[in-house]
């Protein structure tokens, strides 16, 4: 687990990181939005599936990253997609849209947060960069509201 605590001139709030490395669908970290549509066309069930390996490898990275943590609310998740440098040609939004929907979830799911709506989380950011190896880098970063 990555913790920073950070200080402004009237504030002190906390970020937490985890990573998600490696490649799950085919040569990149997560499947896009596309193909996640692409595979409940093809088989509702398939759709299924794919979803939950997904959130499964997040779980697995959030549990390895997050032990123990438990995040107080409201926050602002920053994703740092880290795609194949031959895979320029991937839509971004439809890489980041499939990933955060999973990320999300499974941080519900691990209970690091009680809820993905917007009371909760109150925004999101998302850089992309191209390298040989394949990760989502996550902070979460607890706000004032």
């Amino acid at each position: 687990m990555k913790q920073e605590n950070v200080s402004g001139s009237d504030t002190e709030f906390r970020t937490y990181k985890f990573v998600i490395a490696g490649t799950y669908f085919k040569d990149k970290c997560f499947p896009s939005l596309n193909d996640y549509l692409h595979e409940c066309g093809r088989n509702p069930l398939a759709g299924g599936r794919m979803k939950d390996k997904c959130m499964n490898v997040a779980i697995a990275s959030i549990r390895k990253g997050l032990r123990g943590v438990k995040i107080n609310p409201p926050i602002i998740i920053h994703y740092r997609f880290y795609e194949p440098i031959k895979g320029q040609k991937r839509d971004v939004m439809n890489i980041f849209s499939m990933a955060d929907k999973v990320i999300e979830d499974a941080l519900v799911k691990t209970k690091i947060i009680p809820d993905d709506n917007p009371k909760i989380v109150k925004n999101t950011t998302h850089e992309f960069f191209y390298d040989s190896q394949t990760r989502i880098e996550v902070e979460i970063e607890e706000v004032k509201e």
